[in-house]
């Protein structure tokens, strides 16, 4: 069986051709050849497909296809956010002559994904127990926001992912300094405060202008410039954070970690996805000599009561940048 598998963003778009090798729906997946695209160069994903297709020779030749994007898909039809594309499936299959085509939230995608990660795959954080069960697998992964999705183990011997909006619950402290967080966020920010205000991109800088407003640490004159003439300030806080260099933004990323942990932790009380937690988006991977460090995993398996249910479920990090695509691939085989 042929497959096209996509993975659709704001900056690029992946698409990949897959071989299912064998009758083990979706687990035994060769990939023959992968290719970006600048997602903003076509007024569509259609065009970008058909010249991938056509590039590779691969046109009538696709039985299945599943692409996965940013937004949430509604009846088979999505309006990519940051992208000014509106892809319904049906529409999508016939016109590129694939007669099954899924389309799915990024997010589940990658959770699709995540029963067939390999230790090359990953970097773990936490090894949990070999006897916990393995029917329930989830992925946390801030990036330009938080997303959030898991994936179940159904009747029919399938993994099925779900997408997930979790990364919009509430930001919830846990000590005096969160509590201070929080307040200083719902007066800058004149709304509620959801956890991705903090875990995220955008949420670092939060973390950050926090810490330097409420005088918890000094913003030196020469790391503020290198701020405020940076295209990313979040990974200009987190190289220094992860070098020490100024004090602000160790502090900001041992924050960040923490409150990391913490949220990873409740997703596996959510969803009891004693499968694994896995840490996804752009940032974990970037930053894991930090979530390495400690902080990360303890505030991981604080759970009270029900710490030993996190205990015994493994944290990795994601950081192949291919999971998607896989999770697509596998998607699209069980159609």
């Amino acid at each position: 069986m042929r497959i096209l598998a996509g993975d659709a963003g704001g900056p690029k778009t992946r698409l990949a051709l897959y071989e299912r090798t064998g009758s083990a729906g979706g687990r035994a997946l060769e990939r023959l050849l992968v290719a970006d695209f600048e997602s903003r160069s076509a007024p569509a994903l259609e065009a970008i497909v058909r010249e991938f297709l056509e590039r590779h020779n691969a046109v009538d030749r696709i039985e299945t296809a599943c692409i996965g994007l940013p937004g949430p898909v509604v009846g088979g039809s999505v309006r990519a956010t940051n992208l000014p594309w509106v892809i319904e499936e049906r529409a999508f299959g016939e016109n590129l002559g694939i007669k099954k085509v899924r389309l799915v939230n990024d997010h589940a995608a990658t959770a699709a994904a995540l029963p067939l990660l390999g230790p090359e795959d990953l970097i773990t954080l936490h090894l949990g127990r070999e006897d916990r069960e393995r029917r329930v697998f989830a992925i946390l992964a801030p990036g330009t926001g938080l997303g959030q999705a898991f994936s179940v183990l159904g009747a029919d011997g399938r993994h099925h992912p779900f997408p997930s909006e979790g990364g919009h619950v509430e930001f919830a402290p846990k000590d005096e300094l969160e509590f201070d967080l929080l307040k200083y966020l719902q007066e800058k920010l004149r709304k509620r405060v959801s956890i991705e205000r903090v875990l995220s991109g955008p949420g670092i800088m939060n973390i950050y202008s926090f810490l330097r407003d409420r005088s918890y640490c000094e913003e030196p004159e020469a790391l503020r410039t290198e701020i405020a003439a940076a295209p990313a300030p979040a990974a200009v806080v987190s190289g220094h954070g992860l070098s020490g260099k100024y004090s602000i933004c160790s502090m900001t990323l041992d924050l960040f970690a923490r409150l990391l942990g913490s949220q990873a932790g409740d997703v596996v009380l959510a969803y009891l996805s004693t499968g694994g937690l896995f840490l996804g988006g752009g940032i974990p991977p970037k930053v894991a000599a930090k979530l390495q460090a400690g902080g990360t995993v303890e505030a991981y398996l604080r759970k009270g009561r029900l710490s030993p249910l996190v205990e015994m479920t493994p944290l990795h990090i994601i950081k192949s940048d291919q999971a998607a695509l896989l999770g697509a691939a596998a998607i699209a085989a069980g159609l």
